[in-house]
């Protein structure tokens, strides 16, 4: 186990680091000798689905450079699957931090490029199409409680900490996102104290859960709908926060949405910006 400070990073704060600026070129050097980096597989993901060939090259290069003291992470369905497994198999010795999720399927792309043109293609439809199937289901639902809402706009949360309110009460949404997903995976049908005491126990879990969370909120009940707001691949980086003693983006909207789920589901990780990293670090040119 590394005892360095661990360290993820968004793909849009790679697109930055990969623009090859002195700064950037200081600041990989500085992760490479003291932090020891978490590459989120859905930002190579991501990456791999970019349309332009050579700024792929150059995302890949950077990225490649950021594992000489790092390590790929595996996206989080499959961190979640995992853990919800592992608890449906031994609820009582679970234990979320003995989970290997080291992705080295992603690691030997990076460094040896072997992808084709036809799989970047695909990668690129995929992520397209899960964006937009997010979009919809909370845009989608928003008429139908727009009607309760303007009827009594009191009951219409005007801020995330007030949607968390809501979604964690008796019978609220959080613990609904945690049901279906476990059952998905087990077929298992636990009650609401049961998925409150499995998220307790296993932030990885509790961050995906809070990320259509943050969906709900943005899609389909917050007030000021034109603001703004983070996509599906943007919110579920919050599976990768209990990873990460930092976080680091360069999309203003995910970093505030990312900070807050951060603070609402206790996961101790701090967002910020890569200008705030840069800031901290004291690097110059």
């Amino acid at each position: 186990m590394s005892l360095l400070p661990s360290i993820g990073f968004d793909t849009s704060a790679i697109n930055i680091l990969a623009d090859g600026s002195p700064t950037s070129d200081h600041l990989v050097k500085a992760l490479q000798c003291g932090f020891d980096v978490r590459l989120p597989a859905m930002s190579v993901e991501e990456i791999l689905a970019a349309p332009d060939s050579q700024r792929r090259e150059l995302l890949l290069a950077r990225c490649q450079q950021m594992l000489v003291s790092g390590q790929c992470v595996w996206p989080p369905h499959w961190i979640l699957r995992q853990m919800v497994s592992e608890h449906f198999k031994d609820h009582s010795h679970f234990d979320w931090t003995r989970l290997d999720t080291r992705a080295r399927v992603y690691e030997l792309p990076i460094i040896q490029r072997d992808f084709t043109n036809d799989i970047c293609r695909r990668q690129r439809k995929e992520q397209f199409e899960a964006e937009n199937q997010f979009e919809r289901m909370w845009k989608g639902l928003r008429p139908k409680l727009e009607e309760v809402l303007t009827s009594d706009p009191s009951k219409r949360p005007t801020t995330f900490h007030q949607a968390v309110e809501i979604a964690t009460g008796d019978g609220g949404v959080l613990w609904s996102i945690g049901r279906n997903l476990y059952h998905y995976v087990t077929d298992a049908e636990l009650i609401e104290p049961e998925i409150r005491s499995f998220m307790d126990i296993c932030p990885p879990f509790r961050g995906v859960c809070y990320g259509p969370v943050r969906g709900w909120y943005d899609g389909a009940i917050r007030p000021d709908r034109h603001v703004p707001t983070p996509g599906r691949n943007d919110l579920m980086m919050a599976g990768y926060l209990p990873y990460c003693g930092r976080f680091v983006t360069d999309d203003w909207p995910q970093e505030q949405d990312l900070r807050q789920i951060a603070t609402e589901a206790d996961i101790h990780c701090e967002v910020l910006s890569l200008e705030a990293l840069t800031s901290s670090l004291l690097i110059t040119v």
